[in-house]
């Protein structure tokens, strides 16, 4: 895919993914627009419930360096990373730290295989409990 076509498909992700957390959430939800300016920065532009967000809307998974990347992000931001990514023709996963690895402080705690994946619906309701 050429660099705009996968800008273009990039940008519409993050903007269903505003369009989720606005469904979902309620609040307001908007696309970091300097992202592409300086690099390591969230693809949204508020914090969800203490996560950064980091979107990617592509075909071919990459998971370990998209973490990485959300991981990056979140640290600049002193927030807790979040990975949102597309499955074609199956939907949004997101991935979060497990808690319990989370909490421990420990560098390896940031690692991939500590994580956790979930459906739409189960990661807003993580973030519901966490902000209510």
């Amino acid at each position: 895919m050429s660099g705009r076509k996968s800008r273009d498909k990039g940008a519409r992700g993050e903007r269903e993914i505003c369009a989720l957390l606005r469904d979902n959430l309620g609040g307001e939800y908007n696309r970091l627009l300097k992202q592409y300016q300086q690099s390591q920065l969230a693809d949204i532009e508020q914090l969800v419930g203490g996560y950064s967000l980091e979107v990617k809307n592509c075909a071919t998974l990459n998971l370990k360096a998209w973490w990485h990347q959300a991981v990056a992000a979140a640290d600049k931001r002193g927030a807790i990373p979040c990975l949102a990514y597309k499955i074609t023709r199956a939907g949004w996963r997101f991935v979060i730290p497990m808690p319990q690895a989370w909490a421990s402080g420990h560098q390896w705690s940031r690692d991939l295989q500590y994580t956790q994946t979930l459906y739409p619906e189960g990661f807003f309701l993580v973030v519901r409990e966490h902000i209510g």
